[in-house]
């Protein structure tokens, strides 16, 4: 499976390739066509005539797309690509200091994270968030700058320096000010005690290694080495970001802050460059810039960091320690203390509970396992993947991992599932089920579960995302869940209204609003 992944990435790579080689052709027809209509336009006496009657405005215009002068397209391309990204930077710090929307997805994607790693993971992204280093940064910085010196490139050398201040000193201004407490230290692998946003790391790779990738891609003249720079920078920025977010030391939001302002900063300094360097500022002329030696740069850090992060990176795992609320009578009353509805990531509603059980993890486990139903794997990248695969083959992965979803912002606890007569992961009867912070006077542990039979594979979401289908009757497979586990001890309770709805997926169900009650510590 992992030899047949590693096949199609390559072929992704390639195609994406030769799909931006097939577009040079219609880019260089369409640009000789705007070209043409912009000089026609300039021609039309209508235009004249608003020339001649706006003549202040139309020179500042004129001025701001000119290529003769400094002042001209590439400082207004400059400064509207920057001024796009610092608003999209605004309004993800409003958001985090509003405690938007974003801050829901923020909580479920950080309390996702214990649940899906695995030891390779975890060595991995140790390895990639310390390529990022600020040991390793200031190596990079000083290797590139005396790269450049010693080729007589010291715009570029100076620049470099410059780009490591500017990005170190914004994002500590920045986290002064927002001031965000990092992530719980049971969600984190290790604790930092520096504020939370933006992301320093990010804002690192974004500036330091888009300042490498920006002079490598002036340094070569080959198509396909322009194109895989590009792309290697692009994942350099987001493995880094996903390892901050897979460590638990940033939310979400910090790391996609640390890319919109990291993102700005670089933009700015390359603007820089090339109005220094194309309008020679420096004494310098833009068609002598060569630095094909810092390809060496590169090579040097991810050697550097798989050698020391297995020395200086340790994690440690903080479990929780709930703290038990107790309910001595369950009835429709004291439901209402009980978070009742499933959530997606964003926090929006979804499918209320089917099921409330009474128990410990090893009597929930032992009632679906000896009932012929399997555990689901975890929602790790390796098991998603397989199961993708395997669903679209129409194979079976009898505990292929579910879609996670939420009951009071964390993710479910373990989820069950049992095949039907067609034996493929197309199909499935399968169930959710949260530890809750509830308990009864007895001390048996309160678990509350959702249900739904899965019927088939479609493309659901903006994204058109590959994913499973249900039958909106689930109440018909709270029924059938309970028939399988041979519930003797049952009953029902009304939690919510009857009502109907849509699931993430954007799939409709309706529900009468009861979930059944069972007591598995009375079950033998």
């Amino acid at each position: 499976f992992a030899v047949g992944l590693a096949v199609e990435l390559i072929l992704l790579v390639v195609f994406a390739y030769s799909f931006v080689r097939l577009l040079r052709t219609p880019i260089r027809v369409g640009a000789s066509i705007v070209r043409s209509a912009w000089k026609g336009a300039l021609s039309n006496t209508f235009v004249k005539q608003f020339y001649r009657s706006h003549r202040q405005l139309s020179d500042w215009l004129a001025a701001r797309f000119s290529l003769k002068r400094p002042t001209g397209l590439y400082l207004s391309l400059g400064l509207l690509i920057t001024l796009w990204l610092i608003g999209g930077f605004s309004n993800v710090l409003h958001n985090v200091l509003s405690h938007g929307s974003l801050t829901q997805i923020d909580t479920r994607i950080l309390n996702l994270m214990p649940t899906i790693r695995t030891p390779l993971q975890t060595s991995f992204f140790g390895f990639v968030t310390f390529t990022d280093n600020s040991v390793l940064v200031l190596l990079l910085v000083v290797l590139a700058s005396g790269i450049l010196w010693r080729l007589r490139q010291r715009l570029a050398a100076l620049f470099f320096v410059a780009a490591l201040v500017l990005e170190e000193s914004t994002a500590t201004i920045m986290k002064l000010l927002v001031g965000r407490a990092r992530p719980e230290r049971p969600l984190s692998l290790y604790g930092q005690s520096s504020y939370s946003f933006p992301s320093g790391h990010v804002m690192r790779v974004t500036v330091l290694s888009g300042l490498l990738a920006y002079l490598l891609y002036r340094s070569f003249g080959s198509a396909v080495a322009r194109f895989l720079i590009v792309i290697g920078y692009v994942i350099s920025v987001a493995l880094v970001a996903l390892s901050r977010v897979y460590l638990g030391v940033h939310y979400p939001s910090d790391v996609l802050a640390g890319v919109l302002l990291g993102g700005a900063l670089l933009v700015l300094l390359i603007t820089a460059i090339e109005i220094i360097s194309r309008y020679q500022l420096w004494g310098q002329s833009v068609k002598t810039f060569r630095a094909k030696q810092l390809l060496v740069i590169p090579p040097m850090l991810l050697l550097s960091s798989l050698l020391l992060s297995p020395l200086l990176v340790h994690f440690s795992v903080v479990t929780r320690t709930p703290k038990f609320t107790t309910i001595h009578l369950l009835n429709e009353t004291t439901v209402k203390q009980l978070p009742l509805y499933s959530e997606t990531l964003t926090g929006k509603t979804m499918e209320p509970i089917n099921f409330i059980y009474f128990g410990s993890a090893a009597q929930i486990e032992r009632q679906f396992l000896t009932h012929g139903w399997y555990k689901a794997d975890r929602s790790t990248v390796a098991n998603t993947l397989q199961a993708l695969a395997v669903g679209f083959q129409g194979r079976q992965y009898l505990r292929a991992p579910v879609t996670p979803s939420y009951l009071a912002a964390e993710p479910e606890t373990v989820a069950y599932q049992q095949p039907t007569k067609s034996n493929t992961l197309r199909q499935r009867h399968h169930t959710r089920l949260w530890r809750t912070n509830f308990k009864l006077a007895d001390g048996s542990e309160i678990w509350l579960a959702t249900a739904s039979y899965d019927e088939g594979i479609e493309f659901s979401g903006t994204a058109k995302l590959p994913t499973h289908h249900i039958d909106p009757d689930v109440d018909a497979e709270r029924s059938y869940i309970a028939d399988s586990l041979e519930l003797k001890d049952r009953r029902y309770l009304q939690v919510v209204t009857a009502q109907a709805g849509k699931n993430a997926g954007g799939d409709t169900f309706f529900t009468d609003g009861r979930a059944i009650v069972s007591d598995l510590t009375a079950q033998k």
